[in-house]
């Protein structure tokens, strides 16, 4: 009996204590807060660190220090206040945020990094904002073209889950390098480094210390980290504020796949088991009715659907799996003229390849029907020898770039040494050593090399009655690919010959690097156990500064929540920290210091062009590149935006 009465006496101080000491400052809404969060507290004692969906694993690895706290609580009453549109975005999140979550932690970054989606676009996966940002993580077109993320007509890197979340996290780390904490990272993320680094600038030479809380930021950003925090500290405790938090198991959603040749969206969901709009949740990237594969994107499908899909595909006629061929206009082309050819309506073929144009500019890739399209026919059309999408009819030989003909009209046909009254027979030679096909050569052909004769029918009167011009037109281009062939060797050679020598020298800095890591880990490793007691006016920051550490280890360190500290209190300070992630930065990309470009570098008297690139360890050639063989001058600012 008397240990019950204890119990309810230290239940009745928990609940009341705290309302006595607040009253004054927190209004009604406040004192009901903080008691929910007490009751809560008490609940998430008894499952601390469960780790049975995504959630649990979160919250420990949730180590960002608040910043902002008044703005913070503004929004978490918002989000509360707001419940269904809370979880049906965390719904949205079930696909992706695991793989999120996974790359994150890979990185070393704080889990918080991977709920950025949820205030950028609340995971929806093709968003796109009044300024053109675009995708789950909010790519401006030109930033996602600098990270990867290719954009055509017919495909959106930025949409690419895939891509888009690697391409996103390699930014923020180059961010975190850049400014060495994640709330003045994510500010960067929002308003763009430049503004960022002028901001702290502007503090440091009003004397003020530069976090975020202290820098003049627009109303956005100044609200974009709070809103995450808020969000983190809803899922870090959903019970306090009335959310009951949808869970995310913590197992993959969707496997990475590579398939070797396009493929009909709706032939992929049907080999997969699985509906078109599943299937476009996971690969929201194109914006035709075909997924084209190439090196750098993935086929994402259901872990449950791998399999299913991977053995139909194998047993599947893959001629069946295609109803376009693509087809790159050689020249600027009017869609009215292609529409002729074609058969197809000149509105189908704009709404299929998303053009808002009636000219197709030269080198644009198209999706032609299959059904309306006459494959023998090349006129001012020829098929793509870049893009993946090739012409899946090619039962009719096809003559290579550099020996097309326009004008007059080209058909070609096989033949059986048959001629007729206005065919010219003409033999083409393949070779195993050119990539190109010469007509009428006399040369030997090599070993375990073919002869194939094709006819080349002319459709014109004129060209019938005086074919010579025409095979005399041929020889030469024939002769003009070869020399192109040649040059285009040539080049390869060189190009093969200086990756050779970059990676021998990546391969020399990144054991220097490594090097240079483990030194500052053996001296840290001299003054390991450090303590400090915290004395008034002490703050996270100022104690992260003098000893020459990062605030996220100090409050790892310390396992802190919030950023207040007490007189009297005593600190671990892991020195060590920095440098094992130094380490483990130089064993994963070499130098980490080397993947880190400044926007801009300001010439110093002495420099040149391979004094810089030694300099910010970057290859002198990618200067040279940009920046040509113009004279340096001290005080000249070198642009690097684009390296």
């Amino acid at each position: 009996m008397a240990q019950l009465k204890h119990m309810v006496l230290a239940l009745t101080s928990l609940v009341l204590a705290p309302s006595i000491t607040f009253a004054q400052s927190y209004t009604s809404n406040g004192i009901g807060l903080s008691i929910m969060n007490l009751n809560a507290a008490t609940l998430k004692g008894k499952k601390a660190h469960s780790t049975h969906d995504i959630w649990g694993r979160m919250r420990q690895d949730f180590r960002m220090t608040e910043v902002n706290p008044e703005i913070v609580r503004k929004h978490e009453q918002y989000y509360s206040s707001h419940g269904d549109y809370f979880n049906r975005t965390i719904l949205r999140s079930q696909p992706y945020l695991y793989h999120i979550v996974n790359e994150a932690e890979k990185r070393q970054m704080p889990a918080e990094v991977a709920l950025l989606p949820f205030i950028e676009s609340a995971f929806v996966s093709k968003a796109k904002s009044r300024v053109g940002a675009s995708g789950l993580w909010q790519f401006m077109p030109h930033s996602g073209r600098q990270y990867g993320l290719e954009q055509t007509n017919l495909y959106d890197g930025r949409h690419d889950v895939y891509a888009a979340t690697d391409a996103a996290l390699t930014y923020l780390q180059y961010l975190y390098g850049l400014f060495g904490d994640w709330s003045l990272a994510l500010a960067a993320y929002n308003w763009g480094e430049g503004n960022v680094g002028k901001a702290i600038k502007r503090a440091q030479l009003a004397g003020i210390a530069p976090t975020y809380e202290n820098l003049r930021l627009p109303n956005e950003t100044r609200n974009y980290v709070p809103k995450l925090l808020a969000v983190r500290n809803i899922i870090e405790n959903p019970q306090a504020f009335g959310i009951n938090l949808a869970s995310v198991p913590n197992r993959p959603y969707f496997e990475a796949i590579s398939i070797d040749q396009p493929i009909d969206i709706d032939a992929a969901a049907r080999l997969a088991n699985i509906s078109t709009s599943e299937f476009l949740t996971l690969n929201p990237s194109f914006k035709s009715p075909v997924f084209i594969p190439k090196e750098n994107r993935k086929m994402l499908l259901p872990i449950t659907a791998v399999n299913t899909f991977e053995r139909n595909y194998r047993s599947a006629d893959k001629s069946s799996l295609l109803s376009w061929n693509v087809f790159k206009a050689f020249t600027p082309t009017r869609v009215a003229d292609l529409a002729a050819q074609t058969g197809m309506s000149s509105a189908e073929i704009k709404r299929l390849n998303n053009l808002s144009s009636n000219t197709v500019p030269a080198g644009r890739s198209l999706l032609i029907s299959k059904n309306s399209l006459n494959t023998q026919t090349l006129d001012s059309f020829i098929n793509s020898d870049t893009d993946p999408l090739l012409n899946i009819a090619m039962a009719q030989p096809v003559l290579p770039p550099g020996t097309f003909v326009t004008h007059p009209t080209i058909t070609v046909t096989q033949s059986n040494n048959v001629v007729s009254n206005n065919q010219e027979a003409l033999t083409i030679t393949r070779t195993s050593t050119v990539a190109t096909t010469s007509l009428n050569t006399q040369q030997p052909l090599p070993e375990n090399t073919t002869a194939q004769t094709v006819t080349v029918a002319t459709t014109t009167p004129a060209a019938a009655a005086s074919p010579e011009p025409v095979n005399d037109a041929l020889m030469q281009m024939a002769q003009n690919a070869q020399l192109q062939a040649a040059a285009a060797a040539s080049v390869q050679k060189v190009l093969a010959q200086a990756e050779r020598e970059e990676a021998q020298v990546s391969r020399v800095a990144e054991n220097r690097s490594e090097r240079a890591a483990r030194k500052i880990i053996n001296v840290a490793d001299s003054r390991r156990n450090v303590a400090h007691k915290v004395n008034k006016g002490d703050t996270l920051f100022s104690i992260a500064q003098r000893y020459n550490i990062n605030v996220a280890d100090l409050v790892t360190a310390n396992n802190l929540r919030g950023h207040n500290l007490q007189v009297g209190q005593v600190l671990k300070i892991d020195t060590n920290a920095k440098s094992k992630r130094m380490l483990a930065s130089a064993r994963r990309t070499g130098n980490s210091k080397a993947n880190i470009i400044p926007a801009s570098y300001t010439v110093k008297k002495g420099d040149t062009l391979t004094s810089i690139a030694q300099r910010l360890n970057i290859p002198v050639s990618k200067l040279k590149k940009v920046h040509g063989k113009q004279v340096l001058r001290p005080g000249q600012k070198l642009k690097l935006t684009n390296m």
